[in-house]
């Protein structure tokens, strides 16, 4: 397996998690993995092209099938590619995506690193291990606030005791007696896995997330004996990442539904 394909499955994986611990489902077809927790946030719903497109008809079918499995949900739903599986020319995939309703929002990074660097300290940075509603719940609203989703949708999807129990190593970070940034390392089968990083907006560039994040991958790595790690970030933090160590070895572009965009627009 290549890093590229290793980026990828390790992706599907850890959605199908997140599904499953939702009481959601798994769903593999040809081409295409859903992890569908049926949810309200659509981030947690999601569609991955998951294996190579030869072509632009080959991207239209794949996109014909994601539209057959979306059709039957009741909740709006996230399509993630891989660029480095998209067909040539590039120019023409773009539009074939807008062609079949969907809008691409953000793109994330699938990063690796071999070997966890030492943990950073921040002076007055408190770290508590999740491993209670109350904490659970502090993960998800720091998350909420930071990807611009309610309390509501972000616990929905969060407060699972089945997201945060064995090989979780989630912890959420206080200063001066208030939560601020939030970082879980999961791990798993010959890797560790860095998700749910966040920090809330009035607590940024101070490095919080990084010291967080070192935290809970040092954690795990002494737990679990493992070193290499992987993870998918957002276009904000990529760089935070590379300075612990990180590399990115492909990007992945998400789309959300255009009807699910233009009712966030109008309010």
């Amino acid at each position: 397996m290549n890093e590229i394909q290793e980026s990828n499955q390790t992706f599907h994986e850890l959605w199908a998690m997140y599904a499953q611990g939702l009481d959601g489902e798994v769903v593999e077809q040809t081409g295409i993995f859903a992890t569908w927790a049926g949810v309200q946030w659509p981030m947690v719903n999601v569609v991955f092209l998951s294996s190579p497109i030869q072509n632009v008809a080959q991207l239209r079918s794949r996109l014909e099938g994601v539209a057959a499995y979306t059709s039957r949900k009741k909740q709006f739903g996230m399509l993630v590619a891989c660029d480095s599986w998209l067909p040539s020319p590039r120019e023409q995939v773009a539009p074939i995506f807008s062609e079949h309703g969907w809008v691409r929002i953000s793109e994330g990074a699938g990063m690796v690193c071999e070997k966890p660097v030492g943990v950073v300290s921040v002076h007055g940075l408190e770290y508590r291990r999740v491993d209670s509603k109350e904490l659970r719940q502090a993960a998800a609203d720091i998350n909420g606030v930071s990807y611009g989703v309610s309390d509501e949708m972000a616990r929905e999807a969060l407060d699972s005791e089945a997201l945060w129990g064995e090989g979780c190593f989630g912890y959420v970070a206080y200063f001066n007696g208030k939560s601020v940034a939030t970082s879980t390392t999961y791990v798993r089968n010959g890797y560790l896995y860095v998700a749910l990083v966040a920090t809330l907006p009035e607590f940024r560039s101070r490095s919080f997330a990084k010291a967080i994040t070192s935290h809970s991958i040092n954690e795990a790595s002494r737990a679990s004996g493992l070193q290499r790690t992987i993870l998918h970030a957002t276009p904000m933090a990529r760089s935070m990442y590379e300075l612990l160590g990180f590399r990115t070895v492909t990007t992945f572009p998400m789309f959300l539904p255009v009807a699910l965009v233009a009712a966030v627009g109008a309010h």
